[in-house]
């Protein structure tokens, strides 16, 4: 075997890794606020855009990165805050959404014209007014440091 041929080997073989993108992980502070007084279990689903964030774009169309289960048990109810500490998850625009199970069920329970009838949240807070929000609504910037989102519980207040 020739030089040449060891060299053009060694390149075919190492091409590969030079050429991978390298994917940096984020560590992200999620702070809730919203369950006081209320105990259950906490369901959080992470995830991130592929691709541009437009207008189209759906909940399904995102990737799903993390889905944790918190319990909150009556110690966390009486807390204003819940503080959770999130590692190694991919930078770049990324949506949350969580609900707070109150009867263990795994199922958020909705009224009969879809309303969620169990506290619910998203990132960056938005207006519930309307139903669901949208990923463009709920999206932001997972960096290399200093994440932290705070997220406020909101339930349906039900008519008297």
């Amino acid at each position: 075997m020739n030089k040449l041929h060891i060299v053009s080997l060694l390149v075919g073989f190492l091409y590969p890794l030079l050429v991978v993108p390298i994917v940096f992980s984020a560590t992200l502070t999620l702070q809730i606020q919203g369950h006081e007084n209320k105990s259950g279990q906490l369901n959080i689903a992470i995830s991130k855009v592929k691709g541009l964030l437009t207008d189209e774009v759906q909940w399904d169309d995102l990737e799903s990165v993390r889905k944790l289960l918190q319990d909150i048990g009556p110690e966390h109810a009486q807390q204003a805050t819940v503080q959770l500490i999130i590692e190694d998850l991919p930078i770049g625009l990324t949506c949350i959404r969580l609900y707070l199970d109150l009867n263990n069920n795994q199922l958020l329970e909705r009224s009969s014209i879809g309303i969620p009838l169990e506290p619910v949240g998203f990132s960056n807070n938005p207006s519930l007014f309307k139903g669901e929000p949208t990923p463009q609504d709920s999206c932001f910037l997972l960096q290399e440091t200093a994440n932290v989102q705070m997220v406020k519980l909101k339930q349906h207040k039900k008519r008297k």
